[in-house]
Parts: C-alpha cells; structure tokens; sequence
C-alpha cells in the first residue's frame, strides 16, 4: 500500500498540485548556450588585438534536462512540450521506483538530453564562426571538451554518480591549433590531465611544475602516437561532494588503455579487467587467470600514479582546499603554509 500511495501522490504532485510551466525557458536552471556564446562574442570584441583567454562552459546538457525549443527543432523532437519535460525530469530523479519502470521513460529523456548537446554544438558553430570573422581564428588554440558523461541505466545507474565507466568516462576531446597541418583521429586515450600543459605549450607558454599531466602537443604536431594510458579516479560511494564526510572515502580508479581497461575499486577490494574491444558495455570482466601480461602492465601504470600523486602532493594547495571546506578566509593561505613547513 505504500508503494500505491507514493505512485499517486507522485502523480497528483506533477498533474494537478502545480500549474502547468509556462515554457522550457522558465524551467531551465543554468543559462542556454546561445546566452553565454552572445556575452562571450561581446567579450571577445574588446579584446582588441591583445592575447586572450576565454572559457566558455555549457551546462545545457546537464541535468535537469530543459533544453531549448530550437535544440528540439534541431533534433526533430518537437513533441516534447515543456509540461511533458517538467514529468520527464521529475520521474527520472525518483529512487522509489526500479529500473523496469524508470526505462519506460529513458529514451524520451535522451531525447531532453541529446537536444541540449545539439543546441551547444549549434552554438560553438556559430562562436567559431565569430572568430573567424573576427580574424582570430587563424592565430588561435581552440579545444572542446567535457568533464563527465551521463548515466542512463546503462549499469543501473543515473545522472553522474560516482561511477567510472565508460559512460561517464569516455567524453569528446576536439583540439584545433595553428601548427597542425593534417587532421586526425587518435585511437589513444587523452587524460584531461594531459589537456592543460599541452594547450599551455601550443601558446607557447611555461609549464607549471605542480602540473602533474604531459604535454602531448609535440605528438600532435607531428601526428604521432602517445603511449600514456588515461586514469580516472573518485571517491566510491560520494553521491554529494558538497558533504565532506562522503569525500574522505575509499577511491575508485581505472586505468584505461586502448583496448584493455582496469578498474580498482578499493573500497570493496577489488580490481576488474575489461576487453572493450570485444565488450563495449563493460558487462563481462576478464578471468583473473586471463590477460595476465596486461593486468600487470595496468597495476603498475595504478601503483605508479598513486606513488606520483603522494610524492608531489601540494602542503600549499591542500591547506587552501581545507581552508575553502571548513569556509574560512584563503588570505593567508600561503603564510600559513610557510609557517607550518618551516616548523
């Protein structure tokens, strides 16, 4: 009886408790794309001929899925109204139902999802566009990337909840620069740790020490291949970082080559080896017994990461992030860093 009364008033919540939403518009928590593309086009024309740096983040394909009515034109899913994406949207965030019921809805909330992404990447045409016109285009670095996936029940999980499959993993790296004569593909994985030192080398510009990914740009310049497996760590089981107990946990790490992927789950004390040529999903792990050269190869690319990461550990940098979650002033971050080191 329980579970009947939470279905009904779930559904008297969403059709008749609240008036229906006006557009997708007045739903949308973060701004559309084309909002931060016209202040970042205003921005770039008083830049003058100076040298610039420019971030520009999108969040429409983030969660909760409002995109826009033209993203939808674009994909061809004019049927979702913003009352049926206000639904979507809440019956896809409830935890008192089970997957069977959740993937009635899943692909419609792909839809809400894959409409944010065309209505960004409509947007980051017409921003190239600008800068081609602008005649900076030629003399610029230009890289377009994501910080994370999305989940869509692919192993039971939604949205991006500490997970380190392929899902959420495995995002876009598109890198442009002067220098470059021949596109390519590359079949090797690039970590984002990798990204900032090798878009500081394509401007030409030093390198900090703390940095702890390699520049790739010489690779890429000359169209050969890196080496370097990509790694991914979290903190298994952090479902909000804002809560600092939940972010002192055991970590999840994989380190993913090409083909071969391991993931470490030391938590729970276990280690998984994916063929993903042959197992995309990642559904079936290798046999212990199975691929021991390349099990060995990625425990020691992890052993050594982990010995990296401790080694070069920032007193500095870890005092400031301390300061920032107990919500004191970072003022005298660096003296108290000093302080303590000298003592």
């Amino acid at each position: 009886m329980g579970a009947v009364y939470d279905e009904l008033y779930f559904q008297y919540c969403q059709r008749r408790a609240a008036p229906a939403p006006e557009s997708l518009d007045r739903l949308r928590r973060f701004p559309a794309a084309h909002g931060i593309v016209d202040r970042a086009c205003t921005w770039l024309a008083s830049v003058g001929e100076n040298p610039f740096f420019l971030w520009v983040h999108f969040m429409d394909p983030h969660s909760p899925y409002y995109p826009t009515q033209e993203g939808l034109e674009i994909l061809g899913e004019n049927r979702l109204t913003a009352s049926r994406a206000h639904y979507l949207n809440a019956y896809w965030n409830r935890f008192d139902i089970g997957r069977k019921r959740l993937l009635r809805y899943r692909d419609e909330v792909i839809a809400l999802y894959d409409a944010g992404i065309c209505w960004v990447d409509a947007q980051v045409a017409r921003l190239v566009e600008i800068l081609r016109r602008s005649k900076l285009w030629e003399n610029c670095v230009f890289a377009l990337t994501a910080d994370h996936g999305e989940q869509f029940l692919e192993h039971d999980g939604r949205f991006h909840a500490p997970s380190l499959f392929e899902e959420l993993i495995h995002v876009p790296l598109i890198l442009r620069a002067p220098g470059v004569a021949k596109a390519a593909v590359s079949a090797n994985p690039f970590s984002l740790l990798h990204l900032a030192p090798t878009l500081l080398a394509a401007a030409g510009l030093p390198i900090p020490t703390e940095f702890q990914g390699q520049s790739h740009w010489k690779h890429i310049q000359e169209g050969t291949p890196w080496s370097e497996p990509a790694i991914s760590e979290c903190i298994a089981g952090c479902t909000n970082p804002f809560d600092l107990d939940q972010r002192r946990g055991a970590r999840l790490l994989t380190v993913r080559e090409a083909r071969y992927k391991m993931l470490l789950n030391f938590d729970e004390g276990t280690d998984f080896l994916f063929d993903l040529e042959a197992d995309r999903g990642e559904r079936n792990p290798l046999p212990v017994a199975a691929r021991k050269p390349e099990r060995r190869r990625l425990l020691e690319t992890a052993l050594a990461h982990l010995r990296r990461s401790s080694t070069r550990h920032s007193s500095q940098a870890y005092l400031r992030a301390r300061l920032r979650e107990i919500g004191l002033n970072t003022t005298n971050a660096g003296a108290i860093a000093t302080t303590r080191a000298a003592s």
